[in-house]
């Protein structure tokens, strides 16, 4: 603890931010929210799907004005009450703009938004474990940005956060499925591959949220359980391909991402 110490000192006089993990988990940002106004608090009642749905209406009109829009609703909030749940949606949002990008080919504009949402969650104050974990999901699309010898780098920062996301809070949802996405995504001759089941099983059996609220991000089961079909698909290991399609149906009878598998397991 000690060296800790001396190293943050250190870093600090050579102007270098020293921004280590709290050990918070999440559920101060209740707590956090008594001091926001109704209206305040209307801005981010069920944020993460104001920001899904938008993000579809973005594909289905051809514009990006959807998601801008609740930008610039998140960053009024922020210059009147800040508070570091703005910016993890901030963050989250600008996930999905560089997806959107993306999807259109624009990957200029898709970089941008990736970079602008991990700058706003490496700036961030006290990060707790879910922010560590949405840092560490943006930080992963961003490696597709970074040739040779950056990869590497952003590829250890992806782990770096994770690390941090999961010693703050093993039961964290997201930590494990960004734990798993990264793993799955990494190529076998860099080590990937050996922890995604691992991951995803931990992930599906974890609750949306350790506290409930619908200002508090509750992701990552619907996205475990298509991942873990398609892993046991890559893997043809079709009984538990059904078992985990059947069990993902379920939980989740509308969801896209695990209902597209569902050709590849007819006659199985």
């Amino acid at each position: 603890m000690k060296k800790l110490l001396i190293t943050a000192l250190i870093l600090q006089c050579l102007g270098i931010s020293c921004n280590f993990p709290s050990n918070q988990k999440g559920e101060e940002y209740n707590e956090q929210l008594q001091d926001f106004t109704i209206n305040q608090k209307s801005t981010l009642d069920s944020i993460q799907f104001k920001i899904y749905n938008s993000f579809v209406k973005c594909i289905i009109d051809k514009s990006i004005s959807p998601l801008n829009s609740i930008f610039d609703n998140l960053n009024n909030l922020y210059s009147e009450n800040p508070n570091n749940i703005i910016l993890y949606w901030e963050g989250y949002l600008l996930y999905y703009k560089a997806i959107y990008f993306l999807k259109i080919d624009d990957k200029s504009n898709s970089e941008k938004s990736i970079v602008e949402g991990i700058d706003i969650l490496k700036d961030m104050n006290k990060k707790n474990s879910e922010d560590y974990a949405l840092l560490a999901l943006l930080q992963s699309f961003s490696v597709q940005f970074s040739p040779g010898i950056k990869a590497s780098f952003a590829s250890d920062k992806v782990k770096k956060y994770l690390r941090y996301a999961l010693e703050i809070d093993p039961s964290n949802l997201r930590a494990n499925y960004v734990s798993a996405s990264n793993d799955y995504y990494t190529p076998e001759k860099f080590g990937g591959g050996k922890e995604v089941e691992k991951y995803l099983l931990k992930a599906i059996s974890l609750h949306d949220q350790n506290v409930s609220s619908s200002f508090l991000p509750s992701w990552g089961k619907e996205e475990s359980y298509a991942m873990l079909v398609r892993f046991y698909i890559d893997k043809e290991n079709w009984g538990s391909a059904k078992k985990y399609y059947q069990e993902g149906l379920e939980a989740f009878p509308e969801s896209f991402s695990i209902n597209q598998y569902a050709p590849k397991l007819i006659g199985k």
